[in-house]
């Protein structure tokens, strides 16, 4: 049983090493490589040190894998938000509290009695990626990503979550021969599937920069555009359902009448927009830039003007409006009446480009 825990960790560490080879080559961003890079060298790192048959390591090598080990939930993280969430400000939270569970997990090598707080802290860490990889869905509009979250929630997020939460209850020993089997075995065949899915020459499956025009962009894809219906998806947004509280991707395609995969499919496809809440915010700031230096609107505050163009409360909106301006509502409505001041040359291409 020892040596076929060995021959299991052994196939994972070479698989998580090509994999993270052969994504150098393949057409991503460079986040993604780091990502998968980051991933693999931590879960080899962690295969390594915790083998049913304890490996004669040298103390500096066995303190470097240590170190790497711990970086784990970091890691596994960093991926998952790099795969299914586009916006990097929406990445922070989850980077700083993976960030703060690894440093936990390494710090507990010192204070052992600190092992009983980092497993319930991976456990919570875990299950929020789990069930982020799910919710996150409903604003998705990549067609390979959707199909890809049930299978990659489980295989990435709950395998890390069942064996930590199995030496959390006490139901796997952590020195036990059943843990190290699973560890090697969950690993292999997750590898495995993991590097099908990544490998596939497909680079849609990672976030990238995209500069979407609803009024005049062609297809990006004619074979799966479908003009009857983005002729229809660009009346509705010119008729201002984008002001609309709530709008959502279901929402959108009962008032259009069209299943909810085509709808995402034409979006995604013919527009170009990763996500539904993107397409929405663009019609939203582009119209919030405009009464934001309408001279009939000089004394609307940031407040009124956010509702008026579809948002719940102001928060939102300044985050949407710094992501696509790069600036604040209030900012943007200074910089834009004083026109004295060198930002105001920045503003022009972006408002451009909202047009």
């Amino acid at each position: 049983m020892i040596y076929l825990d060995l021959a299991l960790r052994g196939g994972a560490v070479t698989i998580l090493m090509l994999l993270a080879l052969l994504l150098w080559r393949a057409p991503i961003n460079l986040e993604g490589r780091l990502s998968v890079s980051a991933l693999a060298l931590s879960e080899s790192a962690f295969l390594v040190i915790t083998a049913a048959l304890p490996l004669d390591l040298h103390p500096a090598l066995l303190s470097n894998f240590t170190l790497l080990a711990s970086f784990t939930p970091a890691a596994t993280t960093w991926l998952i938000v790099t795969i299914f969430l586009d916006a990097p400000g929406q990445r922070w939270p989850w980077l700083i509290a993976s960030l703060v569970t690894s440093i936990a997990l390494y710090t507990h090598e010192a204070f052992p009695s600190l092992f009983s707080v980092c497993l319930p802290m991976s456990v919570v860490l875990y299950g929020a990626l789990v069930i982020l990889s799910l919710w996150s869905s409903r604003d998705d509009l990549v067609e390979c990503r959707c199909r890809a979250r049930p299978g990659f929630a489980a295989a990435i997020a709950g395998l890390a979550l069942f064996l930590t939460a199995g030496q959390a209850t006490g139901l796997l020993q952590e020195d036990g021969i059943i843990l190290a089997l699973l560890q090697a075995t969950g690993t292999l065949v997750v590898s495995l599937a993991f590097a099908v899915w990544l490998l596939r020459p497909d680079a849609n499956l990672w976030p990238g920069e995209t500069t979407p025009d609803i009024d005049s962009r062609l297809p990006i894809h004619d074979e799966f555009a479908d003009p009857a219906l983005i002729a229809s998806i660009k009346s509705a947004m010119t008729a201002g359902i984008w002001r609309e509280e709530g709008l959502t991707i279901g929402a959108l395609a009962g008032k259009l009448a069209v299943p909810e995969h085509r709808l995402r499919r034409a979006i995604n496809q013919g527009l170009g927009f990763r996500n539904f809440s993107s397409f929405i915010n663009r019609a939203r700031i582009e119209a919030a830039c405009a009464a934001l230096t309408a001279p009939t609107q000089m004394n609307a505050t940031v407040l009124e003007i956010a509702y008026d163009v579809g948002f719940a409360s102001v928060g939102p909106f300044n985050r949407a409006f710094r992501a696509e301006i790069g600036y604040s509502p209030t900012e943007y409505r200074r910089i834009t009446q004083t026109g004295a001041s060198a930002d105001s040359e920045k503003l022009a291409p972006i408002a451009a480009n909202l047009h």
